[in-house]
């Protein structure tokens, strides 16, 4: 007889393979078979679909074969899990035999006794995962991590905080809220070194290797409410308070969510990088400017994006000079005026509030489970409620707001303080001052002449 022994296991410990393969060995060996191949598939769950390139389906392909005569296994649950897969091995016409006795699926009753054992296995996998639903949910309710793939911003128990991390989340939504892009955050973590839980997928060419930060991957992390201390079980939110500090105040997740899920952000195009891209206006027809090649290497420039014709500016000297003439803007002692003046609101208040109306959210659901509220009574009392909690978090968000130009109206240097923010930061101090106009600066002219920028002052900074 040729045997083939199969090995598998959900969890990838090879020590747990060993101790397999010697069992499966040492009864070959009583029955005097020979080995003629194994095949494993360790870190793999038999209740799933096991792909092309897997110990499975290859032992499947020698058994139609005629390659092996009988499947060695521990026992049946090391096997198969599914209808589906003993219907696929029985196909093969292989017997099989386990340290717990022979299956001859070759007969009417040993193909039934295999049945009654793998619907028995499956019984019992799908009541473990009833109990492990129902624990999660209860965890999730008392404000604990339910488990899963290590949070960005804390550690892998869920709980403990990750500094270096928590510092980028934090950076992170100051910047959201002072104009900042999801694009702008994104390289920003990149060039801190962070990066994403997930690997990379094989088409990328670097298949198993952490994936970069991406706008989309940003947005999800701001998002989260576990970042301001709550737990998030199948998309809703807990009451409880979570286990785990929180990383920023409420107040100022309610604001960047307002932010992110406002629908006028989410433009389509490539995030600028250039200063003046999309801010400034041609002088001749009004379009936008972006940057473009210029006929010297290595010199930028800028045109106009409705025609080539109208102007091409060398960046450099007209970024220097807007830059000047917004530094000294905020340089200015009535700069403070700048400032929107924030709303006095007591977010401790508004959060205890929240806390309670999605507590009396839950208390609605048990009463209308036992019978003590109507169908209508529900709806209506749970419209009145989320009515409320939407103010609620509007109201924080209000208070959230981070002003744009607020550290830098505050700094005792502000060319300083320039300096020392991004390129995408100081297009939105650009664009909350001023609009500028790039002119044609003339034929022949080789020097800088600050008349062929205007500058039109905004309404708040005049």
């Amino acid at each position: 007889m040729k045997s083939g022994i199969y090995l598998r296991q959900s969890l990838d410990a090879q020590e747990g393979i060993e101790r397999q393969r010697a069992r499966c060995l040492a009864l070959i060996e009583a029955r005097g078979w020979t080995l003629g191949a194994e095949y494993t598939d360790n870190d793999t769950s038999a209740t799933k679909n096991r792909g092309a390139h897997t110990g499975w389906s290859r032992m499947l392909q020698d058994a139609r074969a005629g390659r092996i005569d009988v499947v060695v296994a521990v026992n049946l649950d090391r096997l198969l899990r599914t209808q589906t897969d003993l219907s696929a091995l029985i196909e093969t016409g292989a017997k099989v035999t386990t340290l717990e006795g022979e299956l001859d699926l070759t007969s009417a009753s040993g193909e039934m006794q295999a049945s009654v054992l793998t619907a028995m296995a499956r019984f019992e996998v799908r009541r473990k995962s009833e109990r492990q639903i129902r624990a999660n949910e209860a965890r999730a309710q008392q404000g604990k991590w339910v488990g899963g793939r290590r949070p960005f911003g804390y550690e892998a128990d869920g709980v403990t905080i990750r500094e270096p991390e928590a510092e980028a989340i934090r950076d992170a939504y100051r910047d959201i809220l002072t104009g900042l892009t999801l694009a702008a955050v994104a390289r920003s973590w990149n060039a801190r070194g962070f990066v994403t839980g997930q690997a990379r997928q094989a088409r990328s060419g670097h298949a198993g290797a952490p994936s970069p930060w991406r706008a989309d991957s940003v947005r999800a992390v701001l998002l989260n409410p576990r970042y301001m201390g709550r737990v998030r079980y199948k998309g809703e939110v807990m009451a409880a308070q979570a286990e785990w500090p929180a990383i920023v105040d409420e107040a100022t997740f309610e604001a960047a969510r307002a932010m992110l899920e406002n629908p006028a952000r989410r433009t389509p195009g490539r995030t600028p990088t250039r200063l003046l891209t999309g801010l400034a206006v041609c002088g001749v027809c009004g379009a936008t400017v972006h940057a473009g090649a210029n006929s010297r290497p290595g010199v930028r420039s800028y045109r106009c994006s409705a025609s080539m014709g109208h102007f091409a500016r060398m960046a450099e000297p007209v970024e220097e000079y807007v830059e000047a003439v917004a530094v000294a803007r905020l340089s200015r002692p009535d700069a403070r005026d700048l400032l929107t003046v924030s709303s006095n609101v007591d977010t401790a208040a508004l959060r205890l509030e929240g806390v309670g109306l999605r507590e009396r959210l839950d208390a609605l659901a048990v009463d209308f489970a036992d019978g003590d509220l109507t169908s209508s009574q529900l709806r209506i009392a749970t419209d009145r409620i989320r009515k409320r909690m939407a103010e609620v978090e509007s109201e924080l968000a209000d208070a959230g707001r981070v002003d744009v130009l607020g550290d830098l109206v505050a700094a005792d240097d502000v060319q300083a303080a320039w300096d020392a923010i991004s390129t995408d930061r100081r297009r939105a101090v650009i664009g909350a001052l001023m609009q500028v106009t790039l002119y044609p600066p003339g034929r022949g002219t080789r020097t800088f002449r600050p008349e062929s920028v205007g500058i039109e002052w905004l309404s708040e900074a005049q």
